[in-house]
């Protein structure tokens, strides 16, 4: 089995006025499953992906692939690599079987393979019936359905998804979800996102990702269980709800058509509102809990954003 490792991984970006840590003493390891990499934008998400498929350099730290550095692997690290980064490059005059047939060509898979594999591949991402229509004509989710194609043309041990979601319809999400789920099964996956659910029903683990640090990591069982008990809802008039999302972490709202009341699902330590009851958090909630409710490790008190004020 495959092991990625990183430790004490930091990318430190500087100009002439200050320096920017983007990624901060970051050690973790990877093997066979799908992990789902959680942060906001700026979270250094991304940077991580890079340093991990090569592009980056890390300022410090190590990046091993069954315990050889990845520098020293060169160009055999990176035929075991299948990337997806968020900002996918094409040509749009190529129809999707020619565009694949260059990546091949790029990744010098032989002819007779990469024919296979494409074929395969098309009928995997469900776009056997395009594949001679041009990419300018594909809608957002097939063009990152011809993205998954891209990389795994090569059958990598490692596939690096960088928001691969972005800019989907809801169908187009879940499609491209079942499709990354199977894929874990024997090769390591990391998929980075801001939207909680992407992973939470395919992510064997979960890493929550801070100002570039990991700030909690685990299987969503283990995620979930220390926010039990600091989920709440209740059912308020307006002018209250006004209040309460104000002085505390809200996962959600809605808003009664005639009633006048507002019914909220709440994140916090205390009971938010004497009419509050508790119930069974979800990933969403966790995230938030993480996220913007943590318990400041210098006062021991919560941040303004999560509960008590």
């Amino acid at each position: 089995m495959c092991r990625l490792v990183l430790t004490g991984i930091e990318k430190i970006y500087k100009d002439k006025k200050q320096e920017k840590k983007a990624v901060q003493n970051l050690t973790v390891h990877f093997e066979h499953g799908v992990y789902g990499l959680l942060g906001e934008n700026g979270a250094g998400k991304t940077t991580l992906m890079r340093m991990i498929v090569g592009i980056l350099k890390p300022t410090q730290g190590q990046i091993t692939y069954d315990e050889v550095p990845i520098r020293q692997l060169g160009g055999a690290y990176r035929s075991l690599l299948g990337y997806l980064p968020q900002d996918f490059g094409y040509y749009k005059d190529f129809s999707a079987v020619r565009f694949l047939n260059y990546i091949a060509a790029l990744k010098a898979i032989a002819p007779q393979t990469a024919k296979e594999r494409i074929d395969r591949l098309l009928e995997t991402v469900g776009l056997a019936d395009a594949r001679n229509k041009k990419l300018k004509t594909f809608s957002g989710g097939m063009l990152r359905r011809i993205g998954i194609a891209q990389a795994l043309l090569n059958e990598p041990q490692i596939l690096i998804l960088d928001e691969p979601t972005a800019g989907l319809d809801p169908r187009e999400r879940v499609r491209f979800r079942n499709i990354i789920s199977a894929l874990g099964k024997d090769r390591i996956v990391i998929l980075s996102t801001h939207i909680v659910s992407d992973v939470e029903y395919i992510a064997d683990q979960i890493m929550i990702m801070k100002q570039g640090a990991l700030i909690k990591t685990g299987t969503q069982a283990q995620i979930l269980e220390p926010v039990a008990g600091c989920v709440w809802k209740c059912s308020v008039p307006e002018c209250e709800a006004e209040a309460l999302n104000a002085a505390y972490a809200v996962s959600n709202l809605r808003g009664g058509e005639h009633s006048g009341q507002v019914e909220l699902r709440i994140v916090s330590q205390e009971k938010p509102h004497s009419d509050a009851a508790a119930v069974e958090p979800v990933l969403e909630d966790a995230y938030l809990y993480y996220y913007l409710c943590e318990r400041s490790h210098h006062r021991g008190t919560w941040d303004q954003k999560g509960g008590t004020i």
